[in-house]
């Protein structure tokens, strides 16, 4: 009996044997190439080199380091790259690998490292303030015994500020126009320098405009769609500065669209239709807002308006807005953004989502909410990208077709979208003869004047516009 115990606990044994070896052969890799030898760091500036030696009598290797975050792949047979920025006091671990054509791999060799370094200057920004520029900045946590801003002004000369260590803001005055790319450091006790802290400000015309239909504000705010209304308002209180801009001065030449940074177009009707008010489609209206935005005029346009880009001749005609019309009706849901296109591209660290708090969905979507229960109005102003290309949802052509072809940046989707179905949200960068940006908000949950009590992520909406015409303003 026990001789027939022992077989009988073997069988029942056997399986957990198998799977063990089962699972130790899946996880367990062969290399067939030999791995890079020799690997080496080298600390430059806010940047490290890593080089490296590959095996001898292998030719085609592809090269590959993680991580990567730039996401560019090395050139065939590489024997270093440059990775950067590098932060101070930071562990770092880079990984080298090759493969072959023939599906061959190596093993990965590692090499770590820290830099050392002062605290680097923390929540540094850098804005345009009338004719000047403002830098502000919270000091670290440790001791630093001072600041170094650099940058190249526009004749071309290098231009070194040493700021006292206790110091929170500086500025510099009447610089000329251009665009500049400003690097702040700190130093401390023991002659170390911490990473660049870097910021880029497109300095030149000041202004901010809200655009609309009505010959005047007052106008405006007394007849216009409250959406329309509701938008103005928190506008022209948060930029006290800002002025309202008539599309009939833009005809009469009454307004020097010159003098204007960013210009806001707020337009969204609840009359059923999505047409663009006949002025806005004048040919001296459309000629003189194409020159504005082609001479780095940037423009914010929400809902409706976001159209005008066709007019203007920035978007091709092959590309077709979708909209949603009416008046919508009542939704118990929240209604959110998604932010990681098709679940590979996530877009949350664009400076249009500053301190938005996102949510990691189970399955890689990340989202945040905009609407909540009551009235939608769903006015989708929204561009159904794989039809536009003949490719399923899935594509990842769809994405690089619409990004490159167009010079865009996909923002936002539906928050339920997983794949490329739809764009709600993108940005325009400069492209061919037109110099400025554009930022476009169609997605139908956000509404500035929801129709049944309040919204509970009023606040979101306000911050992601604040958001937009900063980023706009500096750029």
């Amino acid at each position: 009996m026990k001789k027939n115990l022992k077989i009988y606990l073997l069988f029942l044994l056997l399986p957990f044997f198998t799977a063990a070896c089962l699972e130790k052969e899946v996880f367990t890799v062969t290399p067939n190439l030999p791995a890079v030898s020799n690997l080496q760091y080298t600390l430059s500036g806010d940047s490290v080199i890593l080089t490296w030696n590959l095996p001898q009598g292998h030719d085609s290797l592809s090269v590959s380091v993680s991580p990567n975050p730039s996401g560019i792949p090395l050139k065939m047979n590489a024997t270093s790259c440059k990775m950067g920025i590098v932060e101070v006091n930071k562990p770092y671990m880079y990984t080298v690998k090759i493969s072959d054509t023939k599906g061959n791999t190596s093993l990965g060799q590692s090499v770590s490292f820290t830099r050392s370094g002062a605290s680097p200057l923390k929540n540094a920004t850098v804005v345009q303030v009338d004719n000047n520029v403002l830098f502000t900045w919270s000091l670290p946590d440790s001791a630093i015994t001072g600041i170094v801003l650099k940058y190249t002004d526009q004749s071309n000369v290098v231009q070194t500020v040493n700021i006292p260590a206790t110091s929170t803001s500086y500025q510099i005055s009447n610089p000329a126009v251009g665009n500049y790319h400003f690097g702040l450091y700190t130093t401390n006790s023991r002659n170390q320098v911490s990473q660049n802290i870097y910021l880029d400000l497109k300095v030149g015309a000041t202004l901010l405009g809200y655009l609309g239909s009505a010959p005047d504000s007052l106008s405006l705010v007394t007849t216009a769609d409250d959406d329309i209304i509701a938008g103005a308002k928190w506008f022209f209180q948060t930029y006290p500065k800002a002025r309202y801009i008539s599309l009939n001065n833009v005809k009469n030449g009454t307004v020097d669209l010159s003098k204007y940074r960013v210009i806001w177009w707020n337009y969204d009707i609840d009359d059923g239709t999505s047409d663009l008010p006949a002025i806005a489609t004048d040919g001296a209206v459309v000629a003189k807002m194409t020159a504005y935005h082609k001479n780095g005029g940037n423009l914010l346009l929400s809902t409706y308006a976001i159209q005008y880009l066709w007019n203007l001749g920035r978007m091709p005609s092959n590309i077709h807005l979708s909209f949603d019309r009416g008046p919508g009706g009542l939704n118990p849901d929240v209604w959110g953004i998604g932010v990681n296109i098709g679940k590979k591209h996530n877009q949350s660290g664009h400076p249009l989502y500053k301190g938005i708090s996102m949510t990691t969905q189970g399955d890689g979507r990340v989202t945040f909410p905009v609407i909540g229960n009551g009235w939608k109005e769903n006015h989708n102003c929204i561009i159904i990208v794989p039809s536009i290309y003949n490719l399923a949802n899935d594509n990842e052509l769809v994405y690089t077709n619409f990004t490159t072809q167009n010079n865009a940046v996909w923002l936002g989707m539906w928050d339920g979208i997983g794949d490329y179905f739809m764009t709600g949200i993108f940005e325009l960068t400069p492209k061919d003869n037109f110099q400025g940006r554009s930022i476009s908000i169609g997605i139908g949950g956000i509404e500035w004047k929801v129709n049944s009590g309040d919204n509970p992520y009023q606040s979101t909406i306000n911050l992601l516009y604040k958001n937009a015409i900063d980023y706009l303003k500096a750029n």
